[in-house]
């Protein structure tokens, strides 16, 4: 009799294992991800969120192959080399006053407001330049949404910072440099700057708002490969600004670095050495209709196919 108590005890132990096993086991990621043909060279592009959560691992077997075979990892830019880091030492903060001498008073307020909420101290803000503050500020909201104990683990999970731990041993290269992009921030007008800040901050501070957010669907959406989804919250945001404003965001973030990229990734695929390239970028630049980085590679006469790990729904 205690045999068969042992035995179904046991059974019941080893059924509740199999179950927790299941439940806990993840679909692998689709990513947005798409291989470029027509060039010397092969080229495989995925699509990055710069944040993330453990939603969107492990990557699909299409993705990790297409990583194993690559030879040289190109990325956006180098955020570690040490010229960057003084690049963002020399750009980030304000050569004379404070953050109250170029915001208005109601834009200072709720930034204080963020920071005591937060546990910032003002007095390192009061230094940085309203772009930076924006910066900081939205690193680390994006955290608190994805269920991510800080900004640091946020970005570990981010798509960049995966692929990086992959390419070990690989080649790398870049197609912009730290700086370049700093100072396209740098040069975004003052009323762009401060109305990023102020969106960002009353998003922190409106638990509403901060629920409504999709941010927190983004590992989804990358895990799912829904290009559409972000093209569609692109869009929404956009129309959240004055038009003007987000004219002049999008014609420097966005279109301006398309171009460049493209430059950047032609000369890669007409290459005379051969290799096999692996390129990581920011969805933005990839998921919008006729402004993205493979329109712009199409449009060169290169060809653009999506990447499924199984066949698309």
């Amino acid at each position: 009799m205690k045999d068969n108590r042992r035995k179904r005890a046991a059974f019941l132990v080893l059924l509740m294992m199999l179950l927790f096993l299941c439940s806990c086991s993840a679909q692998p990621s689709q990513g947005i991800c798409y291989r470029i043909t027509g060039g010397r060279n092969s080229m495989v592009i995925l699509g990055s969120i710069h944040v993330g959560n453990k939603q969107m691992e492990p990557y699909g077997e299409h993705i990790l192959h297409e990583m194993q075979q690559a030879d040289v990892f190109v990325f956006e830019c180098d955020n570690e080399d040490p010229a960057a880091l003084q690049a963002a030492q020399d750009l980030m903060f304000l050569e004379s006053g404070t953050l109250a001498d170029v915001l208005l008073p109601e834009c200072y307020g709720l930034v204080s407001r963020v920071c005591r909420q937060e546990n910032f101290a003002m007095t390192v803000m009061d230094q940085m330049k309203p772009w930076a503050v924006s910066s900081v500020l939205t690193t680390d909201a994006a955290a608190g949404q994805l269920g991510v104990r800080n900004a640091q683990k946020a970005m570990e999970y981010g798509v960049e910072n995966t692929v990086l731990r992959y390419a070990e041993g690989k080649e790398l290269c870049y197609l912009e440099t730290a700086e370049q992009q700093l100072l396209l921030m740098d040069g975004m007008s003052m009323p762009l700057q401060q109305e990023m800040l102020w969106q960002t901050c009353t998003t922190i501070l409106d638990p509403q708002a901060a629920k409504n957010s999709t941010l927190s669907s983004w590992p989804k959406w990358w895990h799912d490969g829904d290009a559409e989804a972000f093209a569609r919250d692109y869009a929404l945001e956009d129309d959240a600004m004055d038009p003007l404003l987000a004219e002049e965001y999008h014609s420097a973030l966005v279109t301006g670095r398309n171009r460049q990229m493209a430059d950047g990734l032609c000369d890669l695929l007409e290459n005379e050495e051969s290799h096999r390239y692996f390129v990581t970028v920011g969805l933005m630049h990839l998921v919008l209709p006729r402004d993205s980085i493979l329109w712009e590679l199409e449009q060169r006469g290169y060809t653009v196919e999506r990447l499924w790990l199984e066949e698309n729904p």
